[in-house]
């Protein structure tokens, strides 16, 4: 019990390192290999859950649903929710734009870089 528990904690150390090294890397030169490798992860990480952040469903039971229904709202946010899953970026573009903000020194730690990647998928025709 103790050894996995040593394991598990010591894992975790480990890819904080890894992380904090490739930003690093991306900071000091944004066109080297491990720079391009850990932008294509991020990227392919941010796609693959493109699918689950498209937009939440309205509850049907709230009274934000209850209010919507009798509007426009709840047939615009549905409409928007479909558009934004229909529209999955380009990676390479996306790449390039994680490349830009590291180069433009917008991107310094895990949160800027989440900050950025979020702003880059963001579909929301009007918010």
């Amino acid at each position: 019990m103790r050894v996995i528990f040593l394991a598990s904690v010591l894992s975790l150390g480990f890819a904080g390192t890894a992380q904090a090294e490739q930003l690093q890397a991306c900071n000091q030169d944004v066109e080297s290999v491990v720079c391009q490798y850990y932008l294509e992860g991020v990227v392919d990480g941010a796609m693959m859950y493109k699918p689950n952040a498209t937009g939440a469903r309205i509850e049907a039971d709230s009274y934000e649903s209850r209010a919507l229904k009798y509007r426009s709202g709840k047939r615009f946010q549905e409409a928007n929710r479909t558009y934004c899953e229909s529209r999955i970026p380009d990676r390479h573009v996306l790449v390039n734009g994680l490349a830009e903000a590291f180069s433009a020194g917008i991107i310094q730690n895990v949160e800027s870089l989440n900050t950025v990647m979020y702003s880059l998928m963001d579909c929301q025709r009007l918010k």
